[in-house]
């Protein structure tokens, strides 16, 4: 069946009841139509992700299998006219491991003309056994493979992990950003790509920094994120020191009312110490591990000290930094975090030389937004 050059791969189709056993029938054909691994997205072997974009997929050859894997000859046909009829939908992706043996990828997100595939669990599987594997997996992991995006899974939720880069000199963070997002998509950050359908994200808001000193074992920080419908995002982040990894607690949606302070007080039984406020621009870059499927944002952003009238306070700097902070992992094998923890001090390095290769100035102690408050608070005393 699959004895193409070692150089391809073949897109499985079928049609759209193969993807759930609950509709799957007795009898039934999918359709196998080669790839040059080439036109895949990264461009290298062993990856966890591929992403195929159809318009630049050539015709090939193809072969219609049975339940029992017993193959027919079809006419060749490339992955846009073979996922052209309706009913039609793209189930997998087979990947030369060598051998005789094939790696199995399940079908996840269809997005502009671009399909999605995370690699099934298991290693490579021999050629024939391959389409059996594949439906078997789809059906093991059919919550995150048939259901919108639900293969994006934060591990630790209530868990910030980040690194923090101070950036000095004033740089123009949408330069920086769209920088970055250039550099990534021509591979200066080996060992990553640009995450698929999100690569940039422009946000401009305001946070109320509530600073909580006493008891010690809830000193921190709650901020209020006002939202667009009138209600706030509510964010308490745990910490007595600047470091990597803290606890954070977010919740979305919530009716404060006009005094922040007393919602503190009264609805989470804290006592703010002093509280200051700042108008955050920020242009997020995604990138996704190869080899991991974790994905981190590269966050620049300038944060600008305001006053009760929403205008820039007099005579305070502003806080330029880029934030590296994992977002969430995009895998149908078991994460852990460990695996984070390794892919964010591999990237802070990555990071690193981009910016030394850019001359852009910058320090890394782990400088909080509120540490930076504080020291403009302690100074207007």
């Amino acid at each position: 069946m699959l004895d193409a050059a070692v150089s391809a791969a073949w897109l499985v189709t079928g049609p759209h009841q193969l993807r759930s056993n609950l509709q799957r029938p007795a009898a039934w054909q999918a359709r196998l139509i080669e790839c040059p691994t080439a036109i895949f997205l990264p461009p290298v072997d062993g990856g966890q992700t591929y992403t195929l974009a159809l318009a630049g997929a050539p015709a090939g050859r193809s072969v219609l299998l049975d339940q029992d894997g017993v193959p027919a000859s079809a006419e060749p046909c490339s992955p846009a006219s073979g996922l052209a009829d309706p009913g039609t939908v793209a189930l997998g992706l087979l990947r030369p491991a060598g051998d005789g043996a094939v790696r199995v990828y399940a079908h996840v997100d269809t997005y502009h003309g671009h399909l999605r595939f995370l690699e099934l669990p298991g290693g490579p599987v021999p050629a024939g056994q391959a389409v059996t594997a594949l439906l078997a997996g789809i059906d093991e992991h059919f919550l995150k493979v048939n259901n919108y995006l639900c293969f994006r899974v934060k591990l630790q939720p209530d868990v910030e992990l980040e690194h923090k880069f101070t950036l000095t000199g004033n740089p123009d963070v949408c330069v920086l950003a769209r920088q970055s997002l250039a550099a990534a998509g021509a591979g200066e950050l080996p060992g990553w790509i640009v995450e698929f359908r999100e690569e940039i994200q422009q946000w401009d808001f305001l946070n109320h920094v509530y600073a909580i000193e006493e008891p010690a074992e809830d000193a921190g920080y709650v901020s209020f994120i006002p939202t667009t419908d009138g209600r706030y995002t509510v964010k308490r982040k745990i910490f007595t020191a600047d470091t990597d990894e803290r606890p954070e607690l977010r919740s979305r949606g919530v009716e404060v009312g006009a005094d922040l302070a007393a919602h503190l007080r009264d609805s989470l039984g804290l006592t703010p110490a002093w509280h200051a406020s700042f108008r955050r621009i920020r242009y997020d870059v995604s990138v996704e591990s190869i080899a991991t499927g974790n994905v981190f944002g590269l966050a620049f952003d300038r944060s600008t000290i305001i006053d009760e009238d929403g205008r820039p306070a007099a005579g305070a700097p502003e806080l330029v930094q880029c934030e590296i902070e994992y977002i969430y992992s995009q895998t149908l094998g078991t994460a852990t975090y460990d695996s984070v923890r390794a892919d964010l001090a591999e990237l802070r390095v990555l990071v690193g030389h981009f910016f030394d290769r850019n001359g852009i100035e910058n320090y890394q102690t782990h400088e909080s937004k509120l540490t930076f408050l504080r020291n403009q608070h302690a100074g207007a005393r």
